[in-house]
């Protein structure tokens, strides 16, 4: 039977940092509204299918999720379980900032089914913290996490970000030997952006801060893999590195091109070979359900070669290609068509071919995108 994600995005922040770049309101007021109107959307959704669905992992992200009190959060899950079935091992993970979580919520996203906590940490840095307008101390980490312990959540997560300007290679080390520190089983690690229409690419473009040059960048990328690789953590894609049986089932899923429901104000959905998005607003999120609409703002129709490069793209940069799988779906022999350059990728170091399936090595993955366009070669 067909399994299904499910992701919800929880439009709240107490202050939006500079660099992010997804959609998020400081103004807390109206969380209760959001929460009936957020249920409506689930409830309709689910409607339209006559057939059981059987859902393997849920994603609570945002935006500050453990802003949620559990008069919020309490209603999603009874709608969600109303119309679902969730697996026995359904992994339920929910995004949560350092300093914002107290035993009390924890201990109800634990009853609720969350076994999955993923912090958003970024530095141990005091300086940087501020740099990334983080609203959380050094010390409300590790404060953080030994309390969600105690909870009795052993599935923690933490989020770093590395490349920030003029940080130096030992900070960089600094901040990965404190993630290890801690001791948790799952370390994602994502090179600074500069995302279009935020304050931190306004600074960026009048040049008052200096990102990292390519070679710094690419540095402080390879001592990510070399220091985790030692404390026993495995690159499973791009930016995230897991402990034994500790792979981000949600996100592989991304990755692997399967179908997800996503619900929120602009959230995504990938249902047969749509994808969907939800208003980026609040405010045309609300009037949709309130006039008993979808809040959907656009769609797309995948093409047959979008799905392709899709799959090249997204299994490059995660788990690999499956040669035979790839064949048997879309038609395409994709090693007898780049043999020679597969041969090449692993004779560099880029790649490694094991039971017919190429996965890129930590070298390949920071080339990906390259290599991605050249297999993609093989559609035209």
């Amino acid at each position: 039977m067909k399994k299904y994600g499910i992701y919800i995005h929880f439009p709240y922040c107490v202050h939006k940092c500079s660099y992010c770049d997804f959609y998020s309101i400081e103004n807390l007021n109206s969380r209760n509204k959001f929460t009936k109107l957020l249920t409506k959307e689930i409830e309709m959704k689910f409607a339209e299918f006559s057939d059981e669905i059987l859902v393997d992992s849920i994603f609570i992200g945002g935006g500050t999720p453990s802003l949620m009190k559990p008069h919020h959060i309490e209603p999603v899950f009874k709608i969600i379980r109303d119309n679902v079935t969730l697996t026995s091992d359904c992994e339920i993970t929910m995004e949560c900032n350092p300093g914002t979580i107290d035993v009390k919520f924890l201990t109800v996203y634990k009853e609720l089914g969350v076994n999955r906590i993923s912090f958003g940490v970024q530095s141990f840095i005091e300086a940087e913290l501020k740099f990334l307008e983080r609203i959380h101390s050094k010390d409300d980490i590790a404060k953080s996490v030994k309390l969600a312990r105690e909870v009795g959540f052993s599935n923690i997560s933490i989020d770093l970000m590395f490349a920030l300007p003029n940080q130096t290679p030992d900070n960089w080390y600094y901040n990965l030997n404190k993630a290890i520190e801690l001791e948790t089983n799952h370390i994602s690690a994502y090179s600074l952006i500069y995302e279009p229409g935020t304050p931190l690419y306004e600074d960026y473009k009048s040049g008052k801060i200096v990102p990292q040059n390519d070679e710094s960048d690419s540095e402080l990328y390879f001592m990510t893999n070399e220091v985790l690789s030692k404390a026993g953590f495995m690159q499973y894609e791009v930016s995230n590195y897991a402990k034994s049986g500790s792979k981000c089932r949600h996100n592989l899923r991304y990755w692997s091109g399967d179908e997800y429901f996503g619900f929120g104000p602009s959230a995504h959905s990938y249902i047969g070979e749509r994808r969907a998005w939800n208003y980026r607003s609040n405010d045309k999120y609300f009037q949709s359900l309130e006039n008993g609409n979808f809040p959907i703002e656009g769609f797309e129709d995948l093409s047959r070669n979008q799905m392709i490069f899709e799959k090249i793209y997204l299994g490059l940069r995660a788990e690999g290609i499956n040669f035979d799988e790839f064949a048997n779906f879309y038609k395409i022999d994709l090693f007898k068509c780049h043999r020679n350059y597969i041969e090449k990728l692993i004779s560099e170091g880029f790649a490694e071919l094991n039971s017919g399936i190429l996965k890129l090595t930590n070298k390949g993955y920071f080339t990906g995108d390259n290599i991605t366009v050249k297999f993609a070669s093989a559609i035209e």
